[in-house]
């Protein structure tokens, strides 16, 4: 993980440990600072399940999970269900729902930086049962997988070699073709990224005129050529 140079390399890292820990779905995010914010303005770094993404979004339950709430009082990691209080109808409507999509139990790691700013990665799965040594290893791993993301992101507008810069890639329209290669739509592109699936056509596309490319097969093949991606 402390060496993963990209989202995606964080993303698979992810979903090769959820195998150790036994959860099936994960996400790294921060948390909203005004009523405005959903889940795409949070998010960072996506492995919900699509429909899941799709729920959580449309109906703004970001303002509603109680998973969110409990991260700005604790600075200890949890159990989701730790986090659910009685009376709390809005908040059991998100956890009830999440249930329908396999994340019925989960485990939530938040982050209070100095700045004042709050964040988490919070792990999920139909079943997720931690011993204590199991919680702290996956504390471990949250940690550095939070600390990626953020590095990541800091120089994601920057072009990351000589030969994406040669021919004016930035690091959206590098990253989306990544994704591409891997065999990922742009809906499923736009969920691990947390921007809209237009916006996704919308790099391919620019990274497709720069290739002087004829079709997305081609912009991959191109930009593997160049060893822009591998």
């Amino acid at each position: 993980m402390r060496s993963a140079g990209t989202q995606r390399a964080v993303y698979a890292e992810l979903r090769r440990t959820g195998a150790i820990f036994g959860y099936d779905a994960f996400l790294i995010g921060g948390l909203p600072h005004s009523p405005n914010e959903n889940l795409s303005d949070c998010s960072m770094i996506s492995g919900w399940p699509t429909g899941w993404t799709q729920r959580y979004q449309q109906q703004n339950y970001l303002h509603q999970d109680p998973v969110i709430r409990y991260i700005r009082a604790t600075t200890e990691p949890f159990l989701w269900q730790e986090a659910v209080t009685r009376g709390d109808r809005r908040g059991l409507t998100v956890m009830n729902e999440a249930r329908d999509y396999g994340l019925a139990e989960g485990f939530c790691v938040p982050f209070h930086e100095l700045d004042g700013s709050e964040a988490g990665v919070s792990f999920g799965g139909s079943e997720v049962r931690l011993s204590e040594d199991a919680r702290a290893a996956l504390h471990l791993v949250a940690i550095y997988a939070m600390s990626r993301a953020k590095a990541i992101a800091r120089r994601m507008p920057e072009d990351d070699s000589a030969d994406e810069a040669a021919v004016g890639l930035t690091g959206r329209e590098v990253e989306c073709l990544k994704w591409a290669a891997a065999g990922k739509t742009a809906w499923e592109t736009s969920v691990i990224l947390s921007i809209s699936a237009r916006t996704v056509e919308h790099h391919l596309a620019c990274a497709a005129r720069k290739f002087n490319a004829a079709s997305r097969v081609q912009s991959v093949a191109e930009a593997i050529r160049r060893g822009i991606i591998d």
